[in-house]
């Protein structure tokens, strides 16, 4: 598959700019789950069979994705299950950045709470900037024996230098959070030792979608505290016991649906190769950058390709984002604004149309008094 094939497969409206709050699921994963459900509708002889393929399935091929085998991975409804997972089996200080999206300092919070200390988040204060490599380094003490990061930065778009972390952290565990870069980014997930992701967002897979995958040496040194029925095994003849390998972390089954829906987005990523989308993604970045610049819009996203990934946030002067705002509505353009800022968000299915559209709604505010 190429990449023009690959994009062809996505049936968003014009404007549409909001891939890093929701990606509009794809045409392939909407045909899956219709022939999933008809399966589950009709409960004919051997469907139980064909429900039961699509852990494997997915598992299969979230792996060849990650560099990791397959009993190294477990599915997951979202991101952030897959955390928690992970939060609660760790022991020692988690370096983590208050600014993170909240998923993973809530994770380690709790953690930290329910396990009476023996976890302990390191916080980085808000405001210190980016997790850098070197910012890592800064932070790091003997009694960090973790740091959790995002690949991408939810706020700005600045993509995580993961080989330059693994090499100044050295043995400590590496947590990463990649759902605002997984399907956009061809990143040494090997390098992490674990790698949380769901599929709503740039796998365009839909909301209850998603896998945790480990190291050995996260399995390892990570305890599961959250296993359930699924997680588990020796029921109902013996006392049940947690599973070995990332089959241990997952308390209950996942809907087969959601799996298929997520196998075929990971499937069609594998045909297409990540390194497409990625060359496609900054193809489309550098079209917003050079709007952002012929209007005047500041760019808070950083401009070096090594660092960004499909987020570049603007920031219209003070007290103009409610006029940016109405004439991105105007021009029917989604994309997030918060804070202050707009988040424009692409993907390889983003169209010159769309840009054009955006480009039109940034001429409208330019001229709004």
């Amino acid at each position: 598959m190429n990449i023009a094939e690959y994009a062809a497969g996505f049936a968003e409206e014009p404007g549409y700019l909001d891939h890093a709050a929701f990606g509009p699921v794809q045409t392939a994963v909407l045909e899956e789950q219709r022939v999933l459900g008809t399966i589950q509708e009709r409960m004919r002889f051997g469907a139980m069979e064909t429900l039961d393929e699509q852990d494997a399935r997915v598992r299969t091929v979230a792996a060849r994705l990650v560099g990791r085998r397959e009993d190294q991975v477990v599915s997951q409804t979202a991101t952030t299950p897959g955390l928690l997972h992970t939060a609660f089996g760790l022991t020692g200080g988690v370096l983590v950045a208050a600014d993170e999206y909240p998923s993973l300092p809530l994770a380690l919070a709790s953690a930290a709470s329910a396990t009476g200390g023996r976890v302990q988040p390191v916080v980085v204060e808000s405001g210190a900037g980016w997790m850098t490599p070197s910012l890592v380094q800064e932070r790091l003490t003997d009694d960090v024996t973790a740091v959790a990061v995002s690949l991408v930065d939810w706020q700005t778009g600045y993509l995580a230098d993961l080989a330059a972390i693994r090499e100044v952290i050295g043995e400590r565990l590496l947590i990463v959070d990649a759902i605002q870069g997984f399907g956009v980014v061809d990143a040494p997930y090997e390098l992490a030792d674990v790698v949380a992701t769901g599929g709503q967002k740039w796998l365009h897979a839909g909301w209850g979608t998603g896998f945790t995958a480990f190291s050995d040496r996260a399995l390892n040194r990570l305890r599961p505290a959250l296993s359930g029925p699924h997680g588990t095994t020796g029921w109902p003849t013996e006392v049940p016991s947690v599973k070995p390998g990332a089959a241990g972390y997952q308390m209950t089954r996942i809907d087969p649906v959601a799996q298929a829906r997520m196998a075929v987005s990971l499937e069609r990523l594998v045909s297409v190769g990540v390194d497409a989308v990625q060359d496609r993604v900054a193809d489309r970045v550098e079209r917003v950058f050079d709007i952002a610049d012929e209007f005047g819009l500041s760019v808070e996203s950083s401009r070096d390709p090594r660092e960004r990934a499909g987020i570049v946030v603007l920031r219209p002067p003070q007290g103009r984002l409610t006029a940016l705002s109405a004439a991105l509505h105007n021009h029917g353009v989604t994309l997030t604004t918060r804070l202050g800022v707009a988040r424009v968000s692409v993907f390889a299915s983003t169209t010159d149309e769309t840009l054009d559209m955006f480009r039109d709604a940034c001429l409208s505010y330019a001229t709004m008094q």
